[in-house]
């Protein structure tokens, strides 16, 4: 039964750890370290990617740009871009105005991931895992692309889980919440990445 399935089938029938546990990105392991209050040694690589994401897509978009730029220098004749500024191709406003957003897209990212990594390194310090109980919803956010695709002004979705007035960033392969019961959510105290999420038994 896939996760979308799931979320219109009656919890009493199906145990919805598989579903949920691939959709979010966690394993039985995982959520067992995550109930005793801890962070799986598996999770916390996963978490250093999830916090170095931005600078990732930037800074390969800045790398992929400067390859190009490399290769135009070298393999293009110089007689090509004259031509080119003679015909008013601006081609060297393009390429500096290019530039300058790939690496000014690569220094916000960073300082948006230096924030997010000192807490968690807070977190990972300790070890701790907490956790939220409550009803889970989806937020669904229009954004800014990241990488290349910031450069050319695309949009993606941001999906967010919402339990207990908090969010909680999720893949988009598991956008679609759980709409029946109760669930517990857990997730880093300081950097409040998720780490894992089971149903919560009604009494």
């Amino acid at each position: 039964m896939s996760y979308i399935e799931y979320v219109t089938h009656d919890a009493q029938a199906h145990d919805p750890l598989p579903d949920l546990a691939h959709a979010a990105g966690f394993n039985v392991a995982d959520l067992e370290q995550n109930r005793k209050g801890k962070i799986s040694s598996s999770q916390m690589m996963r978490l250093f990617g999830r916090a170095l994401r931005p600078v990732r897509y930037t800074g390969s978009a800045t790398i992929g740009w400067l390859v190009v730029v490399y290769a135009i220098r070298t393999w293009v004749p110089g007689i090509v871009l004259w031509i080119a500024r003679m015909c008013g191709l601006p081609v060297g406003a393009i390429f500096s105005i290019t530039t300058l957003c790939c690496v000014a897209a690569m220094v916000v990212s960073v300082f948006q991931s230096a924030r997010l990594l000192s807490l968690l390194i807070a977190d990972l310090a300790k070890g701790e895992a907490t956790f939220k109980d409550g009803r889970v919803v989806v937020s669904r956010e229009e954004e800014n692309g990241l990488g290349l695709a910031r450069l050319w002004g695309e949009k993606h979705m941001k999906c967010s889980y919402v339990i207990a007035g908090e969010y909680f960033e999720v893949d988009e392969e598991a956008c679609v919440a759980p709409h029946e019961g109760r669930f517990r959510l857990y997730h880093t105290p300081k950097s409040k990445l998720m780490l894992s999420m089971e149903p919560v038994p009604t009494a």
